[in-house]
């Protein structure tokens, strides 16, 4: 990312900015036309775990879902990075069992990357007093990992290496981005996410592209209703995409199926908006997930989503207040001067 990116979030102190916060943001519909845009759209950019509900769609398109009797909650674990709540591990769980699997075939690590940590801290440190092992059902990417699995089952294909880039199920994922976000992928950087999976590197505008195109209905018939079936699921079911108290969780909660929101690793957020067929993408520079879920709720109230009957609800999100240990108010995060509609 450049440099000359906008300042989209600021720290205030007192009445003095202390931190400032560069990115990018792209606002798109499933035409491609760009409806806002903030900074340098075609940098390339790691989508991380933001681009979990377009890989989620082999799972639904093959008929694995339904062969295996995929439940929404399933559904939407797949498209997760979840907090590693007992209901999130328990439905991993299940979930493998149903289709004769174990948490040992599940090819991702324990807890996060590089880490035996919940996405959680509350959970993190529940497990640590009860002296509970983090296990690969507890990684925030089980889910997705239980899709992949469960997409190579019914394909009658290896379920050992299913991770790598050459396998099916990877290709498979390789393609539905392909053709979501509309980039050749073997023409841009492919490095290892924190999973285990490849992930490629791809511009800031076509990854809002791919999330349009999920809302957007420009798909064939049968990708069309997978996408469907992905968002429904994730609207309905906001607390298997995070956990309590998370960010998406929260605005998915609140907004009621009218947004529906995904973050990565390293700054990176993703929104679909069904009602407008938009997809927004940011990426802030320093990677701060505490600057790219600000940004992402200041862009939703921008446009004009969070009205009089959320906007309360999520308050929080588009202002943090900034507290001493006394419990009195310091300053805040906020809004940047670059990010204006």
């Amino acid at each position: 990312m450049t440099s000359a990116n906008p300042v989209l979030v600021e720290v205030i102190r007192g009445k003095q900015v202390e931190s400032r916060h560069r990115g990018a943001c792209a606002v798109v519909r499933a035409n491609g036309e760009i409806v806002h845009a903030w900074g340098d759209l075609e940098a390339l950019v790691y989508p991380r775990s933001a681009l979990k509900p377009i890989q989620a769609l082999p799972l639904i398109d093959t008929g694995a879902a339904d062969y295996y009797s995929v439940t929404p909650q399933e559904i939407a674990l797949a498209c997760a990075s979840h907090s590693s709540e007992a209901f999130h591990v328990d439905q991993v769980r299940a979930w493998l069992a149903r289709v004769g699997l174990g948490v040992e075939d599940l090819e991702c690590g324990p807890g996060g990357e590089g880490t035996c940590e919940a996405l959680s801290l509350n959970v993190t440190k529940s497990m640590s007093r009860a002296g509970e092992v983090f296990t690969r059902a507890h990684n925030n990417c089980s889910g997705k990992h239980t899709g992949f699995l469960t997409t190579a089952l019914h394909l009658n294909e290896p379920t050992k290496g299913y991770i790598d880039a050459h396998h099916p199920v990877q290709l498979r994922v390789a393609e539905a981005v392909e053709e979501l976000t509309g980039v050749a992928l073997n023409s841009v950087p492919c490095g290892t996410d924190g999973c285990g999976i490849p992930v490629y590197a791809i511009p800031l505008q076509a990854l809002a592209l791919g999330m349009a195109r999920m809302v957007g209905g420009e798909l064939g018939t049968a990708r069309t209703a997978a996408a469907l079936h992905i968002t429904s699921a994730m609207a309905a079911h906001p607390r298997c995409v995070a956990g309590t108290g998370r960010f998406d969780t929260r605005v998915m909660s609140a907004c009621d199926g009218t947004v529906l929101t995904k973050g990565g690793a390293e700054g990176v957020h993703i929104a679909m908006l069904p009602g407008l067929g938009l997809g927004i993408a940011l990426k802030m520079d320093d990677g701060t997930i505490r600057a790219s879920e600000l940004a992402m709720a200041c862009v939703l109230d921008g446009l004009g989503l969070l009205h009089a009957a959320v906007r309360p609800q999520l308050l929080d999100l588009i202002e943090q207040p900034i507290k001493s240990t006394l419990g009195e108010r310091v300053g805040e995060i906020r809004r940047g001067p670059g990010l204006v509609f």
